[in-house]
């Protein structure tokens, strides 16, 4: 299984996807006519038409269900912009795509100062335990996860679905599914904390590892940061990484720059986890 981060036109989301999806639980057909007429997308509004024609009365479950995916699919993880003509999808743009436990790896290790990334056994246990109910308050591992923040007014796992993954509790106001998102202004304040929690992580090493210092600290946290075009090389690898330290670092790396990106463009973010090949993005 794979995970997908791509960034997202904040306002289009807010204005036309979330309200769309809402209501597309329970009047399809009205649902798809609202925003077909908001449309500059010659796809997305065929892709409306057609399932409008077809629905049943009823929510999302009346209709054609590969018809359905395609939309959301352009709807969620393509770059739209306004034009006279109505929303259009601007062309392609980069995405972060990788396997999904080592994504979660990755971020779990950035946001959670006690996961116990060094031991392999505890570190699966906490993240499969994770997916299971993705908490909040762990930044981009719970977006990973599938939790939604803030709370949606649908349940996402009748969106759509690739694992079967999904909760929705409206009295504790928790959502998860297979895809979730985070607004502009949360991708913005994780980038804003993103430094200091990779000092943090560089800090733990450093303690773990009893040195006085980490040679390349400078480096990797200017690499992590964008200021720095490659990582440095290792004079000494990190406690429990072996051999994989350096790789760890790229990684990490990549990860860090679509942060940066989406946060610098004032974009939010949308995950989704993928049956691998299969899914169409």
């Amino acid at each position: 299984m794979d995970v997908v981060l791509r960034p997202i036109n904040d306002r289009f989301f807010h204005e036309q996807v979330l309200p769309f999806f809402a209501r597309a639980m329970g009047d399809a057909s009205g649902a798809l006519e609202a925003l077909a007429s908001q449309l500059g997308d010659a796809q997305a509004f065929t892709l409306c038409q057609r399932l409008a024609m077809s629905a049943l009365p009823g929510g999302v479950g009346s209709l054609d269900s590969d018809g359905w995916m395609d939309l959301v699919d352009r709807l969620v993880f393509q770059p739209w912009q306004e034009a006279p003509g109505g929303w259009e999808v601007a062309g392609a743009h980069g995405g972060y795509a990788d396997e999904w436990d080592e994504a979660l790896n990755l971020a779990l290790m950035v946001e959670d100062p006690a996961y116990p990334y060094w031991d392999t056994r505890a570190a699966r246990a906490v993240r499969d335990s994770f997916r299971l109910r993705p908490p909040g308050e762990q930044g981009l591992a719970s977006l990973l996860a599938g939790q939604w923040d803030p709370f949606p007014e649908f349940p996402p796992d009748r969106v759509f679905i690739t694992q079967g993954r999904g909760e929705y509790a409206v009295r504790e106001r928790f959502a998860f599914a297979d895809w979730a998102w985070r607004p502009a202004r949360t991708v913005a304040h994780w980038q804003v904390n993103l430094p200091r929690k990779l000092e943090r992580l560089l800090t733990r090493e450093q303690e773990r590892m009893k040195l006085p210092a980490l040679p390349e600290r400078d480096e990797v946290l200017g690499y992590w940061s964008g200021r720095v075009a490659q990582p440095p090389p290792l004079s000494v690898l990190f406690s429990g990484l072996g051999p994989n330290a350096a790789t760890w670092i790229r990684e990490l790396g990549a990860l860090t720059l679509h942060l940066r990106t989406a946060a610098q463009t004032k974009q939010g973010l949308a995950a989704l986890v993928t049956r691998g090949t299969t899914v169409r993005l």
